[in-house]
């Protein structure tokens, strides 16, 4: 049982690793990260777990391939500091890899040497898709340096004893982004599939559209942030969409989103999904059971705005 073999007091602690800990902050890098899985090799996804087709073992061990990796834990559970008998004996961690170093196929495995494109490369930059990979502006090596938050493992935290923490964030905001984004990964609510198609990824791609124009830069600064109303997320009856502000918004702004109302609707009708007309409102005019009731539209997509993508 986890909880039986977890050290009764501070002082039944290995030497030296509580106070190592508090060293380490969440977003910290180490070098040497021990990456594994449990797989099948009879059904193999990925094409790790299929070379280890004739080995007979269901445990997955990536092998040099990912020399860093970056703790996900947040920084009180790391270090548990004013703990009288500290309960979190492992970090979480996910690995660290160079995204402009071409990966050569696994032996056995007929997919091609892989890197990260370079277009694909700025979108990670500037916070958009794919989300699951997160860029460290200040990794101390040349290349293109991500943490891949899509596999985490356990690691026991005597392991960090005699490994030191690399500083990659520049700002303590850049480090903020680390739980900010593992928050939106988990929390990002699932919707109807018609609510996807007639709504929200034609808002997507028409606000994208408009990047780096006036009208683009006044919905950043004037939207708060989109919430919907439904009787149900996954299977709508019906929905209402609502564009909050801190003030009221400008005249072109509100005819922007007119115009795409009409798109909307238009495209929801296609859909057969009853979407009810377009509300809007400062979010000091909403009062606070209103707002509860309503789910956030996320829009990962976009920047700069980190509030369209976090609750």
């Amino acid at each position: 049982m986890i909880y039986i073999g977890i050290p009764r007091s501070r002082e039944d602690w290995p030497s030296g690793v509580l106070e190592h800990l508090q060293t380490f902050r969440q977003g910290d890098v180490v070098e040497g990260f021990p990456l594994s899985y449990i797989g099948n090799p009879e059904v193999p996804v990925h094409s790790q777990t299929e070379a280890y087709r004739n080995m007979g073992s269901g445990t997955i061990e990536f092998k040099d391939d990912f020399p860093y990796g970056m703790i996900t834990t947040q920084t009180c559970d790391i270090r548990e500091e004013d703990s009288k008998q500290p309960v979190r004996p492992w970090v979480q961690m996910v690995p660290v890899y160079d995204g402009e170093q071409k990966h050569e196929p696994t032996l056995g495995s007929t997919k091609q040497p892989s890197y990260i494109p370079s277009n694909i490369r700025r979108f990670i930059t500037e916070g958009r898709e794919p989300q699951y990979l997160l860029y460290l502006p200040g990794f101390p090596k040349s290349g293109f340096w991500v943490a891949d938050l899509r596999i985490s493992v356990s690691v026991d935290k005597g392991w960090l004893l005699r490994r030191d923490p690399i500083l990659v964030f520049k700002s303590e905001e850049d480090r903020r982004n680390v739980g900010r984004r593992l928050a939106m990964l988990a929390d990002r609510p699932a919707f109807d599939g018609r609510f996807e198609k007639a709504v929200r990824h034609p808002l997507i791609k028409r606000l994208i559209s408009l990047e780096d124009t006036p009208l683009g830069q006044d919905i950043h600064r004037e939207v708060a942030e989109f919430r919907i109303k439904a009787d149900d997320n996954i299977s709508m009856g019906r929905v209402e969409i609502w564009v909050l502000s801190d003030y009221p918004l400008s005249e072109p702004v509100r005819k922007w989103f007119d115009e795409q109302a009409g798109h909307w609707e238009e495209e929801a009708i296609r859909e057969g999904l009853n979407l009810l007309p377009v509300r809007y409102s400062p979010l000091e005019e909403i009062n606070a059971k209103t707002y509860r009731s309503m789910t956030m539209m996320p829009l990962h997509d976009l920047t700069p705005n980190p509030l369209w993508y976090h609750n």
